[in-house]
């Protein structure tokens, strides 16, 4: 697959994290995109097999890309028992993040069909952050973990003047144009769609492709969330507090 030496062991380690909620392994030094890619597909049939549910974007914005010192978006893979549903309540934890996001399910030919609102959950574990690099998120499929999707209504033909707010208890903690991941959900879909043909991923008809984050990347503090997509619609949910241990309860 690569060049480097026990990558299948490296796939076993990252694919029992991923579904454990654990600690990614080191990762090698020296991956490029292509091996990298390489690694994702290998760590998504580990973890998923055929459950699919579609493809994510990721560093769709110019500012994160400068961050991570790359040149391109990246592409993720969504797993299907990721899925939740509007009024989830999960709980708050080390490296959860909330992204507003939009979803756009694919008709016949990879055609976008609807779109609607998605709130992605991912979740970095990377083991140090010397490992946060950009071939690194792609390797472990950009933090895939759990996402809200929203109700689908068919597309609009613009984008231009709908505006993303993400509040928590009733304060806002962003608001973005919906165009701001890569000019909006219909071009991004292209760029994903070629993107995902050139390395290999399958795209089928009624795959979810969210398109990118509107408003930056947020930790999932515990609270309660509107995700307000104006015409497009909102998503409700909650991040719970962490339970604390017994031994933790016991302190005074």
């Amino acid at each position: 697959m690569t060049r480097f030496d026990d990558i299948d062991s490296l796939v076993s380690d990252m694919a029992a994290a991923t579904r454990e909620g654990g600690t990614l392994p080191k990762m090698p030094t020296g991956l490029t995109f292509d091996e990298a890619y390489e690694i994702q597909m290998a760590l998504v049939a580990a973890v998923a097999g055929n459950a699919v549910a579609g493809r994510k974007a990721g560093m769709t914005a110019a500012a994160a890309r400068k961050q991570f010192g790359i040149d391109r978006p990246l592409l993720g893979t969504l797993f299907a028992a990721g899925r939740m549903a509007p009024g989830v309540s999960f709980p708050s934890a080390p490296g959860v993040m909330l992204e507003c996001e939009i979803g756009v399910v694919l008709g016949k030919g990879g055609a976008p069909k609807t779109a609607g609102p998605v709130i992605e959950v991912p979740r970095m574990a990377f083991a140090d952050s010397e490992d946060m690099t950009g071939v690194n998120f792609v390797a472990c499929g950009i933090s895939a973990d759990r996402y809200i999707v929203g109700t689908q209504i068919p597309l609009f033909e613009s984008y231009d003047n709908i505006n993303v707010t993400l509040t928590r208890n009733g304060e806002t903690l962003s608001s973005a144009p919906a165009i701001e991941a890569l000019g909006g959900p219909v071009a991004a879909v292209q760029w994903m769609l070629r993107e995902s043909r050139s390395r290999g991923f399958p795209v089928a008809e009624n795959m979810l492709f969210i398109t990118g984050a509107c408003g930056g990347i947020h930790p999932a503090l515990p609270g309660s969330y509107l995700a307000d997509y104006g015409k497009l619609g909102s998503i409700e949910f909650t991040v719970e507090e962490v339970a604390r241990t017994s031994l933790q309860a016991g302190e005074n």
